[in-house]
């Protein structure tokens, strides 16, 4: 997870970039705390993010509703999750396969 983390902050830190290429830092007041908050909202949002997959992938679901996310945000953590999830997969079906008693 510590990839998808790093990633997450380097979006974040692009998206605060362009926030510096639209406009001057005079031209909003308090340019420093609003971009310090932008940092703490996408901190918090990913937190709740990680913390609903992590409950998801530990009740063996099949499927879940994305609600109140943005498309950034899916796509911070979408390779995580398929991979996350292809992995379970096989693990499941390999622990379903060893179970199986062979018939004699």
């Amino acid at each position: 997870m510590a990839s998808s983390k790093s990633q997450a902050t380097a979006k974040v830190q692009n998206h605060t970039h362009r926030l510096d290429e639209c406009c001057a830092a005079n031209d909003i007041p308090n340019a420093d705390q609003v971009r310090t908050l932008i940092k703490d909202i996408w901190d918090l949002r990913l937190a709740k993010l990680r913390s609903s997959i992590d409950i998801f992938i530990g009740s063996d679901g099949t499927h879940a509703m994305l609600n109140h996310l943005t498309m950034m945000e899916i796509n911070t953590v979408r390779s995580f999750l398929t991979q996350s999830l292809d992995h379970m997969h096989v693990l499941r079906t390999q622990a379903q396969g060893s179970s199986v008693a062979p018939d004699d």
